[in-house]
Formats: C-alpha cells, structure tokens, sequence
C-alpha cells in the first residue's frame, strides 16, 4: 500500500474501490459538483482520479495530475471556490473540465466507461499512467 501526505481539504471525499474483473467501480450516486477523489494502488504506485457530476449531470473521470506540469510533485489538483485549482502552477478549471479531452494544463484524460448506475475505468489504464504518479504528493486518504 502506499503512503503519502494528506491534504486538509475541507469536505473532500476519498474512496478506494475493490478491483474485480480488471475494472474498479465508481458508483454515480457518490457524484456531485465537488470532486470525489479515488484512489488505486499500482504496484505500490498511488493513482488517484477525479471523479464529479458535471453541471449537465453527466458523470466525469480524470486523473489527479495535470498534463502540462506533470511531473511535478504538486501536479495535481484541490477544489477551491468551487473550481479546481493545478497546485503547480495555479490554473483554474470548471469541474466540466474533468474528463474532456484536452491540452495544456488541465486535469489528465483517461477513458472510462458510464454504464447504469455505475462509472468504471480498466486497471490496465490505471496501471498504464502509473508512471505519471511515481513523483506525484498530491492527496492521498
């Protein structure tokens, strides 16, 4: 298992779910406008995504690291003010932001499937951005 600082973030949520069948599992209903961090352990590697529900109430999925600043320790992102905040380089995103693909700095991509009352996302994508998170001390709970 892996152990890195916690944050003091203020309401924050943090899960890690049970794999099985090469997939974890995020139910739609732990949603909301505030970012659900969930966390994955890749061979002792912390992989943590973003998970909201968006303003059109669509289910969203990101990793917890920027694409530009990675790989920065702090590359990655807290909610302030109802917006994500890149504690790298201060940038500011939408929670809309989570999940559409893009460039520059804004919240890594990964694909993930919505299905019924479920968002999943395959371990060997997980596992294929672990390299990402070798540097990363973003929050872990």
């Amino acid at each position: 298992m892996f152990a890195l600082p916690v944050f003091a973030i203020s309401g924050a949520k943090f899960i890690t779910p049970a794999v099985k069948d090469g997939k974890i599992s995020i139910s739609k209903a732990e949603l909301s406008n505030h970012p659900l961090y969930v966390n994955y352990d890749s061979n002792g590697i912390a992989v943590q995504l973003i998970a909201v529900k968006a303003s059109d109430n669509s289910a969203r999925v990101s990793l917890n690291t920027c694409q530009a600043c990675n790989p920065s320790p702090r590359a990655f992102f807290l909610e302030k003010n109802g917006r994500l905040v890149c504690q790298n380089c201060g940038n500011v995103f939408k929670m809309d932001s989570v999940g559409t693909p893009s460039f520059g700095c804004n919240p890594m991509s990964i694909p993930y499937e919505v299905s019924g009352n479920s968002v999943t996302v395959k371990t060997i994508d997980l596992d294929s951005f672990a390299g990402k998170f070798k540097n990363w001390k973003g929050p872990v709970k």
